[in-house]
C-alpha cells in the first residue's frame, strides 16, 4: 500500500470511529494510542487528523493537540434547520427531474433497509448495526440522488456528515422509539407518487424528530447539563 493510499485509508477509518461515537465528545485524540491501533506512522495519522479539522469532525486546540468535536444543543438545532432547508431543496428537485430508474433506486433501497435490524448485539449491549447505518444513508443518498444541483448536493453531503454523529449518541442515550421503517416508507411513497409537498413535510418531520429525541436525551451536550430545559428551537 501506497503512502497516499495508506493516509486515505486512515483518514476513512478514523472517520467511521467517529461517526460511530468511538470517541467521546471532548475527548482527546492521542497519536501514539490512534498509530498503535490503526497500525500506521504518526504521518498518516496526523494527515487524517488535518482532514478530519476540515471536515468538523476534529478540533486542533493549542496544548492539547486533537479532539473529538463537542457536541451542542445549539449546534445541533442550528444544524437540523439548514439540513431540512437544503435537503427538502434537494428532494424537491429529484421528485421534479427523476426517472424510473431513480424510483428503482428508492424502492430497492428501502426493501434492504426494511429487512435490516437497526441494533444488534455486542455483548451484552445492543449497539447500532453498521449494516442498518449503511442501508440508511444509501436510502437517504438515492431519495434525492435525481438533483441535479451539483452544489446543493455537496452541501446537503457536509450536513449529512455532521447529521451522522448526532444520530449516532442515540443508540446509547436516546428514550424514545420510534417506528422508522413506516416513516422511511411513507416518504419513500411520498417521492415515488411524486407528491413533492408530502414528501418534503414528511422528511422535515423525518428529520426534526431525530433532533428532537436526541435533545430530550441524557446525550453529553456541551452546553446543556443533564437535566435541564431545552434550548428554544
Amino acid at each position: 500500500m501506497t503512502t497516499k493510499s495508506r493516509t486515505k485509508q486512515t483518514y476513512e477509518d478514523l472517520k467511521q470511529d467517529l461517526l460511530a461515537s468511538k470517541y467521546l465528545p471532548g475527548s482527546k485524540l492521542k497519536i501514539d494510542q490512534l498509530c498503535d491501533a490503526l497500525g500506521v506512522s504518526p504521518g498518516a495519522v496526523r494527515e487524517a487528523l488535518a482532514r478530519l479539522t476540515s471536515d468538523g469532525l476534529v478540533v486542533a486546540e493549542p496544548q492539547r493537540g486533537f479532539v473529538v468535536a463537542p457536541v451542542s444543543a445549539e449546534d445541533l438545532i442550528d444544524l437540523t434547520e439548514v439540513r431540512i432547508e437544503i435537503e427538502t431543496r434537494c428532494l424537491r428537485r429529484a421528485i421534479k427531474v427523476g426517472d424510473l430508474a431513480w424510483e428503482g433506486l428508492i424502492l430497492s433501497s428501502l426493501h434492504q433497509l426494511s429487512h435490516c435490524p437497526v441494533k444488534i448485539a455486542d455483548g451484552e449491549a445492543r449497539i447500532m448495526n453498521p449494516e442498518w447505518s449503511r442501508l440508511h444513508s444509501a436510502f437517504h443518498d438515492n431519495l434525492i440522488a435525481a438533483c441535479d444541483s451539483t452544489w446543493w448536493l455537496r452541501l446537503r453531503d457536509q450536513l449529512y456528515t455532521q447529521a451522522e454523529r448526532y444520530r449516532h449518541l442515540l443508540v446509547p442515550f436516546a428514550k424514545v422509539e420510534r417506528d422508522v421503517d413506516a416513516e422511511h416508507k411513507a416518504l419513500a411513497e411520498a417521492a415515488i407518487a411524486r407528491d413533492a409537498d408530502r414528501a418534503c413535510d414528511l422528511l422535515a418531520k423525518h428529520l426534526q424528530m431525530t433532533a428532537d429525541v436526541l435533545l430530550a436525551s441524557e446525550a453529553p451536550f456541551a452546553d446543556m447539563p443533564l437535566g435541564a430545559p431545552l434550548p428554544e428551537s
